[in-house]
């Protein structure tokens, strides 16, 4: 008597014959589909985006830094980019038709045809004096110049002070990323807003309750936050809790105490990255134990240059300080690799100082 695995090979033999199925090529087809069988789903394209920070000054490094761009894009590919604030220096706009939006966003990036998804600074929502932070109708001004109807591009991309996207799809639609735009600037002004809105206790809640809805409703394959100021940094600014310290800048509010514990109970450890400007260098910071699996991305150089403050303050995979320059970035699958583009200041030519690939935790 036959064993029942020989049997069955024999029962499904017969049937394919009887419907003029070759029954190799039936058998090799079927071991192709189990080889397969249990593998999550193969991802769509590849996405791929630049990080560049504190850039809105009109003047020659922002140039060069986006024909550096133009350059390292038409190698490499890009589909769009995140804006990290301090897009209009010194001290924001005064409406939605302020001739700086030209001289200071659209005329430098003229050559690049892709979005920029925009983040607000402290310098944007200027008060008292250039960067306090404290006056968010300014802040206001950039959202609403995403919906004026008569302008030299729709390049700017800002429907809100803090908002959500989506990119790249994968099989079965899912997104390959969901991106967070935070607004880090009520919780950090030096002078806080008179608008109690905009007040930590308000502000804060509000902006705390959208993220974690926000993150509840991700299925994005990567979740990517991102806002002006950093959680940690070994620029001048430094770590939140800490800023500025220095200086002697004591508030609970300017010294980012509030904003640190705003990001570690809203996107720490639930997002892949935060990655931020404020600092005007380039650094890739490992994770730390209060923010769970989450790392670091800083990229501030968009226009301005500075030193760091520490350059040992926070272990890093790679930093520069005293350089031009932004990083390029690409989500293939669960692989995330990015490359940090140090800029002449003379020429605008980039030189990629830095490369490395990391595998999603999930």
């Amino acid at each position: 008597m036959a064993g029942p695995g020989k049997g069955n090979y024999n029962v499904i033999r017969d049937f394919l014959r009887r419907h003029g199925v070759p029954v190799r090529r039936a058998f090799r087809l079927l071991l192709l589909a189990l080889a397969g069988f249990g593998q999550t789903a193969a991802a769509g394209p590849a996405l791929r985006f630049v990080a560049i920070g504190d850039f809105g000054t009109g003047e020659a490094g922002q140039y060069r830094v986006a024909a550096a761009i133009e350059q390292v894009c038409a190698a490499r590919g890009c589909d769009f980019a995140l804006g990290l604030g301090d897009n209009i220096y010194e001290e924001g706009v005064g409406s939605a038709y302020d001739v700086q939006f030209e001289n200071k966003f659209e005329r430098p990036y003229a050559h690049l045809d892709f979005p920029f998804y925009m983040a607000l600074g402290n310098h944007d929502n200027t008060r008292l004096a250039a960067g306090d932070g404290g006056d968010n109708g300014d802040g206001d001004y950039q959202v609403a110049y995403s919906y004026r109807a008569a302008r030299a591009s729709d390049k700017w991309r800002m429907p809100a002070r803090q908002y959500h996207f989506s990119a790249g799809e994968q099989v079965g639609g899912r997104p390959l990323a969901d991106f967070f735009a935070l607004d880090s600037n009520p919780l950090t002004a030096i002078n806080p807003d008179p608008n109690p809105h905009f007040s930590y206790t308000t502000y804060g809640s509000e902006q705390f309750q959208w993220v974690q809805e926000a993150l509840h409703a991700s299925s994005g394959r990567w979740k990517i936050a991102f806002a002006h100021h950093p959680y940690i940094s070994n620029g001048q600014h430094g770590n939140a809790g800490h800023y500025d310290s220095d200086a002697g800048i004591l508030s609970e509010q300017a010294s980012g105490r509030y904003y640190k514990g705003f990001l570690e109970q809203s996107v720490c450890d639930k997002v892949d990255v935060l990655i931020s400007g404020h600092d005007h260098d380039l650094e890739w910071l490992k994770p730390v134990s209060d923010c769970g699996k989450t790392f670091f991305i800083v990229s501030g150089a968009g226009a301005k240059t500075r030193s760091f403050g520490d350059a040992a303050r926070n272990a890093s995979y790679w930093q520069a300080d005293a350089t031009l320059g932004f990083f390029w970035i690409e989500l293939d699958g669960d692989r995330f690799t990015a490359a940090a583009y140090t800029v002449d200041p003379l020429t605008g030519a980039p030189t990629q100082a830095f490369e490395k690939s990391l595998q999603r935790t999930p």
